[in-house]
């Protein structure tokens, strides 16, 4: 039996948590959950993980930061930026870190899903 792809979700608003679940349910895949960067960094380094939702504005471990350590865990997963936050070059600052993709909140339905299916089926 093969490994289910795995998401790592590293986001601190219940709410916009519940959204990306609600909206990858139509997929064969197990979610994982860090409320903070420090947690996350650990669950990504203690997990196959095959695809990273990481929000830019967390407590303890800011994304930027959460992110260099992914980066060093392993710098071929690839991790989406996601921020409600369009005007602070927080895009531009993830996509030079070597995020894969960006993602602005509100999340939308559609593009979580197309999104996630992309890197599914890579």
């Amino acid at each position: 039996m093969s490994r289910k792809f795995t998401l790592l979700v590293i986001e601190d608003d219940e709410a916009s948590f519940k959204l990306i679940v609600a909206a990858l349910k139509i997929f064969d895949l197990d979610i994982l959950h860090a409320g903070n960067g420090r947690d996350g960094v650990t669950l990504f380094s203690e997990n196959e993980i095959d695809l990273v939702l990481l929000d830019i504005q967390l407590p303890e471990m800011n994304g930027f930061e959460a992110l260099s350590f992914l980066k060093k865990i392993n710098s071929e997963i690839p991790i989406v930026a996601q921020t409600a936050y369009s005007m602070s070059g927080e895009k531009d600052k993830s996509i030079a870190m070597g995020c894969s993709d960006f993602l602005l909140k509100p999340i939308r339905i559609m593009e979580i899903r197309n999104l996630v299916s992309k890197y599914m089926t890579q």
